[in-house]
């Protein structure tokens, strides 16, 4: 067979057994892409853009249970009552909940703000020169580090078997590029002495072409979803961009998001 040649394999209806040597994704037939799973230890980069239901596909994988979540976007609420929906039990998954606690340092910076204003606006004129006061008031900003947080979380001996970080793309938005690739390096070097598979996920094409690379650089497996428009319709497809020692698991996938989560519904196999 030649090298380099797409194989189509359709009608992968059977679970695929696992071997001790992976974990399984929380999706059958992605893991049925993978042969097998995603290797003990490796961390995978997830690459998707708007419209492509990353945010219901972590919650898929979630739903195998031993599962750990660092959540910035969706409160641990809003996780498990998606989860409920779609019929997959939330027991099982830990939730770090970031994108509350980083709601409530927002809310308490502008209250002490306005907090300021209201009492510079009963000071008179002469207590203001007196205070050398003027221009925008100044508050301290004082917040979790979130980032930090990832880091300690990660250093407990005992770690879940599946951990998720949904999404990079809030760390990007908080702290220098540079500290958060140290920070993920970290976790990846965790993960790889756990034996657990760290699933990352990240926005394509909003932090830059260089950055990507030192990411998909950095991870042992790297995924994308993405949207084609064909005509009316738009196709959504799962890539398998890399997997590190494993070249006959990249491959691609049609899916579809059905009332039970990610249907892959056409396999092809890069030989």
């Amino acid at each position: 067979m030649e090298s380099g040649k797409e194989v189509p394999i359709y009608g992968f209806t059977e679970k695929m057994p696992l071997s001790d040597d992976f974990v399984s994704t929380g999706i059958d037939k992605l893991d049925a892409l993978l042969e097998g799973g995603i290797p003990k230890g490796f961390t995978t980069l997830i690459l998707s853009v708007p419209g492509s239901g990353c945010e219901i596909l972590f919650k898929q994988m979630a739903s195998r249970g031993n599962t750990l979540i660092f959540s910035t976007e969706e409160t641990k609420e809003e996780i498990e009552s998606t989860m409920k929906r779609f019929g997959w039990n939330p027991e099982g998954v830990e939730i770090v909940d970031i994108a509350s606690s980083y709601r409530e340092s927002v809310i308490l910076s502008q209250q002490e703000r306005v907090n300021v204003y209201l009492k510079r606006a009963g000071v008179d004129l002469k207590e203001l020169i007196m205070e050398s006061s003027g221009g925008f008031p100044k508050t301290k900003k004082v917040e979790p580090d979130f980032l930090a947080m990832l880091g300690n979380r990660m250093r407990e001996p005992e770690l879940p078997s599946r951990i998720i970080l949904y999404k990079l793309d809030f760390f990007l938005d908080q702290y220098p590029q540079n500290d958060v690739i140290k920070t993920v390096y970290a976790m990846k070097v965790a993960n790889a002495k756990n034996k657990g598979a760290l699933f990352m996920f990240l926005t394509k094409g909003l932090y830059g072409e260089l950055f990507e690379r030192k990411m998909e650089g950095m991870a042992d497996c790297v995924m994308e979803l993405d949207i084609i428009r064909k005509g009316s319709t738009f196709d959504r497809y799962i890539a398998i961009k890399k997997m590190k020692n494993f070249a006959r698991k990249i491959g691609m996938a049609r899916y579809t998001i059905e009332q039970n989560g990610f249907v892959l519904e056409l396999i092809e196999k890069i030989l």
